[in-house]
């Protein structure tokens, strides 16, 4: 894949229907990306491939219609010297890589040595989210990981951390900045140590460094789903994320928030994009604030000032003038 900072979103769609597979194994060819690929949807191919490049690491979602990818030993010279840690998340899919062959299924993962022959095939279509890791970097971290190739990654609370921490990079719609991209490039090759089982002297950063930030993104996407809820606490993070009360208020201390000041700030932020919505016009303001997951008015009036400086009939009132 592409080695520079930009984000690629890439579909067949995008491509002449009458030549649409053919121009697509070319567009994979030029990518750099030596595989066969061939067509089992009976001619109608779709394919949409998300990936942004991270440093050492790489993110990529792919979601297919049946199809088969191969790499067959003329085609390793091409070949990064990398590993893909695979999740599957629609199949199944079939990954035969190191002299194993096993059938995936949605939640599961396995790792693959992309210098290695292989063969992905997804019989009724699939969606696979990966990493690609610069196999150096990987090694410095993991003991012997072309070892595990092939093979099924045992479940636990690492991968799930990996696989949040997947989907929150996939809300992009532009390429992050540069300093987020490193962080995050070492946040996931982290969190692809400590799901394979980092060496001894390795263990402690990883736990200290990527498994903390994955644990307090997760953190933050429970806020940020459930905000609306007026009865929603620390006691829901919690228990959702399997973490004690004590431990996600330490992790939130470090982002200079505590849990309820992120909360507040979410329930701020969507009830000031309704109060400023047109759409939202017939709307009372007590409606809003409801909606929003405050369940005291005045508090509400209260914090709002203090965040935007001004009350939310003033805001209303400065959107409706604009209409005008």
């Amino acid at each position: 894949m592409p080695t520079s900072s930009h984000l690629l979103r890439w579909s067949t769609e995008m491509l002449p229907e009458r030549s649409r597979f053919s121009t697509f194994r070319e567009e994979f060819a030029r990518l750099n990306l030596a595989l066969d690929v061939i067509d089992h949807s009976g001619g109608r191919p779709r394919i949409d491939v998300t990936y942004l490049p991270l440093g050492a690491v790489g993110v990529c979602r792919l979601v297919t219609t049946p199809v088969e990818f191969i790499r067959q030993k003329n085609h390793l010279k091409d070949s990064r010297d990398q590993f893909g840690l695979n999740i599957i998340e629609a199949g199944p899919v079939q990954f035969a890589n190191a002299g194993q062959e096993h059938v995936y299924g949605a939640g599961s993962a396995c790792l693959v040595d992309r210098g290695r022959p292989l063969r992905i095939f997804g019989p009724r279509g699939g969606s696979v989210s990966f990493v690609t890791v610069q196999a150096a970097a990987l090694k410095s971290l993991v003991a012997q990981p072309q070892d595990l190739s092939g093979r099924p990654v045992c479940p636990g609370p690492a991968l799930t951390l990996l696989h949040r921490y997947l989907r929150s990079l996939a809300s992009f719609k532009e390429p992050p900045s540069s300093k987020l991209i490193s962080a995050a490039g070492l946040h996931l090759l982290d969190l692809a140590a400590a799901t394979l089982g980092p060496n001894a002297e390795a263990a402690n950063i990883v736990t200290e460094r990527g498994v903390k930030a994955a644990k307090r993104q997760a953190i933050l996407e429970e806020v940020a789903q459930h905000f609306s809820n007026p009865n929603f606490d620390l006691d829901n993070v919690a228990r959702a994320l399997g973490m004690s009360r004590r431990y996600v208020q330490k992790l939130l201390e470090e982002t200079g928030k505590s849990f309820t000041e992120h909360l507040a700030g979410c329930r701020l932020e969507r009830a000031f994009a309704m109060l400023t919505d047109p759409n939202c016009l017939h709307l009372a303001i007590i409606e809003i604030a409801f909606a929003a997951g405050f369940g005291d008015v005045s508090y509400f009036n209260r914090m709002f000032r203090q965040r935007f400086g001004e009350t939310p009939s003033g805001v209303r009132a400065a959107t409706m003038g604009k209409q005008k």
